[in-house]
């Protein structure tokens, strides 16, 4: 009796397992993060959007539902984040793109009568599922900038790849703007150098990445500081500085310093969503 009664279970036990999905099913949920390398074709694309403390969460669930389908079969497309500033004031769209012809055609595609572009921006212009009055609250709106860069410089602990997960990362996210390319390449060159303190900070970030504009004097850096739940005051996580380059408020006609007059727009967001391009499968006939 007891024999017939384990042989029972250990069936039943089998018949679960063949149940349960496989692992290349588990894998396909699994969020994969966004990484950086730098010295490659990749380019990243930042669209900076702001947002009202109120309904900024709305309007970053709203964007996810309407592009986490559209993007992931776009020719060249690598990925995209979408972060929320820990203040309420803004959102970043950051996509990577496997060259600028990538992303050049993906723009030039948004101008043409593409079927599966009107059908998005349909949805989207009417706020995701919203209803009502909630349907304007739930739109990002059009962003006040989005800039190309190409990857610079990348820093990440030793053994391990530089590299954002997706949600609950906490990332600051510094946008810089110059006036001119020779003044770009000056804060390149700040920006690097500051880097290089990065070991000697506590607590240090997971992983830097230094963003050149591409068509623009802009320069950004993102910094993973770890998890949210890491933090008992996130207002506490340090950023990196500039130490050579001195803001607009500060700028002294001089070239003999080195000085560079810049704008900064720097925010502490949280990781939201990412989506990655669709994952190539040998399919079925």
């Amino acid at each position: 009796m007891t024999k017939g009664l384990g042989k029972f279970l250990g069936v039943c036990l089998l018949g679960l397992l063949l149940l349960l999905p496989s692992n290349p099913a588990l894998a396909d949920k699994t969020v994969e993060p966004m990484v950086f390398k730098a010295g490659d074709d990749a380019i990243a694309v930042i669209s900076l959007y702001e947002t009202n403390p109120a309904t900024q969460a709305d309007a970053v669930k709203s964007f996810y539902k309407t592009t986490k389908s559209f993007y992931k079969t776009i020719p060249g497309f690598y990925g995209l984040a979408l972060f929320s500033s820990t203040d309420g004031l803004r959102a970043v769209e950051l996509s990577q793109w496997a060259d600028q012809a990538s992303y050049n055609a993906f723009q030039s595609s948004l101008t043409s009568d593409g079927k599966d572009y009107e059908t998005y921006y349909a949805q989207y212009s009417k706020g995701g599922k919203g209803k009502g009055k909630d349907k304007e609250s739930t739109d990002l709106g059009d962003p006040l900038l989005t800039t190309s860069f190409a990857i610079d410089q990348v820093v990440a602990p030793p053994g391990m790849v530089a590299s954002i997960p997706g949600s609950t990362a906490l990332v600051q996210i510094s946008d810089m703007t110059t006036d001119t390319a020779e003044h770009q390449a000056k804060l390149l060159v700040f920006a690097r150098a500051a880097l290089e303190t990065i070991p000697q900070l506590y607590p240090a970030p997971r992983t830097a990445v230094l963003l050149k504009g591409i068509d623009t004097p802009h320069i950004a850096l993102l910094t993973y500081w770890g998890s949210a739940a890491e933090f008992s005051d996130p207002s506490q996580v340090p950023q990196i500085a500039l130490a050579t380059a001195q803001s607009e408020d500060d700028f002294e006609e001089d070239e003999a310093a080195e000085t560079v007059a810049f704008t900064t727009d720097s925010h502490l967001y949280q990781a939201i969503k990412i989506i990655a391009p669709k994952a190539e499968t040998d399919g079925k006939g």
